[in-house]
């Protein structure tokens, strides 16, 4: 990722280099400028016009400082800027094509983090740091050879002797901040997860009135976040008090040896401050050598976690294409020939990244040797008990998760063959959550695609939501909010079933889709689920723990256990007298006028 950067806005880096050497080397001028300055004024004849010409060269090294400084920055920190937006754009794409296990592995923090502090530090270290460094090395090799010049050598070395022992105290020191950054990134990530979720279950904690649970929880973890940072200052705030006491050394012996050289008429005053000021700027980048190695230290361990990202294989280039052609010609007859399944459990690794280890096993697998069929246009019902596999299916049809074995073809092609991207435009589905972006009811329901308001409605009338969606007062321009808080379960379930239509779907996907809607809305769904002549040579797929919902299904299957426990018609079934009618039972004997939530 940073190669491909660099090789393509990389040379502007040189420019900036450029500007930055001559700003150091304008900088190495001053002390000699100030020096000559002092003997100026020091001589028995002052001489105004050559004070003059003299404090003009002064501002002239200030106005050639700011030009410079001015130049290199547009160059240098500008391109780091532009690599933090190829960063966090190219981290975007790279989790958009990942597979939804991944995604589903790692917590929000992280991913937050990744975006935030680790893009942000790799920006810093191709910034900032890069021209610390550079500054650094030619003002100290400029400046110890100014002072050299303005006296003899061994003063220059007796001089500079401490500075190794700050540069040693900083290295040191840096490999104990590089450990403890790392550790409060890690920290920083759970917190940033722990944060979004408290906010997206805040409705939950105050039901239950667990706010002082939360809050404990919540201290814990930032208490630990706030130890871990003071470990860190603590071992960052040594480097600058040994820096200060070695070059407070410096200082003096200069002074001593120096005014020594001046008292014996071997330097003049000018010089002895023109020596002064070069040690001065020795100092300079001998003090930002800690803050340089710092950030140096954060922006490796910043560049591990976003590689490991970025080496994490993504869905096929194969997956993501769409092709048109193919989409039109599929028929939506579907095919599932024992399937096994497995459920996954996130682990992880010893540097704190998350992986996916595949839990599963041949006792208890998500879905166990599961076979069915759906024509083309027909309907089937999926009934069972929470954790049976019903949505595992859903999610293997729509390619968003691998099975370990076994087939399923659409219009008889083996969805291995099929680019999800191509399956996928052909169907519509409807999640268990229903998730609504924060954006307008009309732009929910096209969801990317160019708002066409008479298809919007129609599919809002088919999802017996267009009557609630014409009496807000924006109308379908209303704002649903973040994850559709300003909407009830039962319209947010339907603003989602209105999306799933509005693409004209062959085939459509529905998981528990009207568990948040009362009896009479759900009998009207029913009704234009299978009565209406837009939906009739769309295949329809409805996983409902409401057996009500199943009851016009061409075929149900009763799932247990990752297995089909029972198949048939809503009427073979209850003669069946086993789960199915058992389940259809008690359904009945509590079904009464359910609002909805």
């Amino acid at each position: 990722m940073i190669k491909e950067f660099l090789k393509k806005y990389g040379y502007l880096y040189i420019p900036g280099l450029i500007f930055l050497a001559l700003n150091s080397y304008i900088q190495s001028l001053a002390p000699d400028a100030l020096g000559k300055a002092i003997d100026l004024l020091a001589a028995p004849s002052l001489s105004r016009d050559a004070v003059l010409r003299q404090a003009g060269i002064i501002a002239l090294i200030g106005v050639g400082i700011f030009a410079a400084r001015f130049i290199w920055r547009l160059f240098i920190i500008g391109n780091a800027r532009r690599m933090e937006i190829f960063l966090r754009e190219k981290l975007y794409l790279k989790l958009q094509a990942m597979p939804v296990n991944y995604l589903q592995s790692h917590n929000s923090g992280d991913l937050m983090a990744y975006a935030i502090n680790d893009v942000g530090a790799v920006r810093i270290t191709f910034g900032p740091v890069l021209a610390q460094s550079v500054n650094g090395i030619v003002i100290a090799l400029l400046s110890i050879f100014g002072m050299a010049r303005e006296t003899d050598l061994g003063v220059t070395l007796l001089a500079l002797a401490p500075v190794p022992f700050a540069a040693a105290a900083t290295i040191i020191l840096g490999g104990k901040v590089q450990q403890r950054f790392g550790k409060v990134q890690k920290l920083f990530s759970g917190l940033s997860g722990f944060v979004n979720e408290s906010i997206a279950g805040i409705k939950v904690t105050k039901a239950f009135a667990k706010e002082d649970v939360r809050e404990a929880e919540f201290g814990e973890i930032s208490g630990k976040m706030r130890d871990a940072n003071v470990s860190l200052v603590n071992a960052s705030s040594l480097i600058s008090p040994a820096v200060t006491v070695s070059f407070g050394l410096s200082y003096a012996l200069a002074l001593i040896f120096g005014g020594g050289a001046v008292e014996a008429g071997k330097m003049g005053v000018g010089s002895l401050v023109s020596f002064l000021g070069y040690l001065t700027l020795v100092q300079q980048p001998i003090v930002q050598l800690g803050t340089i190695i710092n950030r140096v230290q954060r922006g490796l361990a910043s560049y591990k976690r976003l590689k490991a990202v970025f080496d994490e294989p993504s869905v096929p280039a194969f997956d993501r294409v769409l092709d048109e052609s193919v989409a039109r010609g599929l028929v939506p007859s579907v095919e599932v020939e024992n399937v096994v399944a497995a459920y996954e459990d996130p682990k992880l690794d010893e540097d704190g990244f998350t992986l996916t280890e595949n839990t599963g096993n041949d006792d208890h697998p998500a879905l166990n040797g599961v076979s069915m069929s759906v024509p083309a246009g027909g309907s089937l019902g999926i009934a069972g008990a929470t954790g049976s596999g019903k949505t595992t299916l859903f999610q293997l049809i729509m390619k968003l998760r691998p099975m370990l074995s076994g087939t399923i073809k659409i219009g008889g092609v083996d969805i291995n063959d099929l680019p999800a991207a191509t399956l996928r435009s052909v169907t519509g589905y409807v999640p268990q959550d229903g998730f609504l972006f924060s954006a307008t009811i009309a732009e929910n329901i096209a969801l990317g695609k160019e708002v066409d308001t008479d298809r919007v409605k129609e599919c809002a009338r088919l999802a017996c939501i267009a009557d609630e969606c014409e009496a807000f007062p924006d109308g379908y321009e209303t704002q649903v909010g973040e994850g559709g808080t300003h909407l009830s379960g039962g319209q947010k379930q339907r603003v989602a079933l209105a999306r799933a239509l509005y693409g004209a779907p062959k085939l459509l996907l529905l998981d528990d889709t009207l568990s948040a809607v009362d009896s009479r809305t759900e009998g009207r769904l029913n009704a234009n689920l299978f009565d209406s002549p837009e939906l009739q040579n769309v295949t329809k797929i409805v996983i409902s723990h409401r057996l009500f919902s199943l009851e016009r299904c061409d075929k149900i299957v009763v799932f247990d256990n990752g297995r089909i426990a029972e198949s048939g018609t809503h009427a073979e079934l209850l003669a069946l007298n086993g789960l199915y009618a058992a389940a259809w039972k008690k359904q009945e004997e509590t079904a009464g006028g359910e609002d909805e939530r």
